[in-house]
């Protein structure tokens, strides 16, 4: 795991575009391990609410680490959630996120003794104390309730990433998966986060994004095109590192393990089982 570490930290981190690398038969990008990390933590186990602190743990347990979605609150702190709205027990939308304090939404934190907003800062802390070696991956969404990728949330977004990994020396450990350019540009000229641009399964449009942005690598949707060895390996050669999800069908899980990708998301808690021996 720890030269996984090392390798895939020149991988994401060395590289922005094409242009900017020198490549040669030890060229660090090519066949690479491949890293699987639990989508919104917990997967598809039903005992844990995703994007929750628990489920986490449950991730971080069983993987080489975890994706979360995250949100951003009034007082700007990240917020583990997948959806803009804060939801009362009863299913009722309260507010949105970047519209309300802190102390509002923890109003809300809790039903029938269940947490299920926990802050991205508690996350960080879990993995830095006890998984130190983890990944994890932040989806960071480009609509906020009525805000459609306002550039000056974006930034503060970015600007709380890069705070939290230095807090926490997760530098080289954290990824963030983004379409929004005010967010990537935020992070362009820096080395401890490895950004990636989302392609919703269009490969092509991907590396054009991802020059566009300066990313350091693509977080592919699978399933719109073919996916082999071949074109990660293009992908590569580009200059680029590759995420690919949602991963769960077995006979998906071998085929897109070895086309050796960097990363892989999954739901499937047995996700391990299936790849080859």
């Amino acid at each position: 795991m720890r030269n996984r570490i090392i390798v895939f930290a020149l991988l994401l981190f060395s590289v922005g575009s094409c242009e900017k690398i020198t490549y040669s038969v030890d060229n660090p990008i090519a066949g690479l391990p491949t890293s699987v990390l639990m989508h919104m933590g917990s997967g598809d186990n039903p005992d844990y609410i995703p994007n929750t602190l628990a489920a986490a743990k449950f991730g971080l347990s069983i993987l080489d680490g975890i994706e979360h979605d995250i949100q951003i609150s009034n007082d700007g702190t990240l917020w583990l959630d997948h959806d803009n709205e804060v939801r009362d027990c009863d299913g009722n939308i309260i507010g949105c996120f970047q519209e309300m304090t802190d102390d509002e939404i923890r109003e809300y934190d809790t039903c029938n003794d269940t947490v299920r907003y926990n802050t991205l800062e508690s996350v960080f802390e879990l993995i830095s104390s006890e998984y130190p070696e983890s990944w994890i991956s932040l989806d960071v969404k480009g609509q906020y309730c009525e805000i459609l990728n306002t550039p000056e949330l974006m930034k503060q977004m970015a600007s709380e990433i890069l705070r939290l990994t230095i807090k926490y020396k997760r530098e080289g450990k954290v990824l963030v998966e983004s379409s929004s350019l005010a967010f990537m540009n935020e992070l362009d000229n820096q080395d401890i986060i490895g950004q990636c641009v989302i392609s919703l399964g269009d490969i092509d449009k991907g590396i054009a994004d991802a020059t566009a942005t300066d990313a350091r690598g693509i977080s592919l949707k699978y399933g719109e095109e073919e996916l082999d060895a071949d074109v990660v390996s293009l992908i590569h050669k580009k200059g680029y590192g590759l995420i690919v999800w949602v991963i769960n069908e077995p006979e998906d899980i071998v085929d897109v393990w070895n086309s050796k990708p960097d990363f892989i998301q999954t739901d499937n808690t047995d996700f391990m089982k299936y790849i080859p021996k």
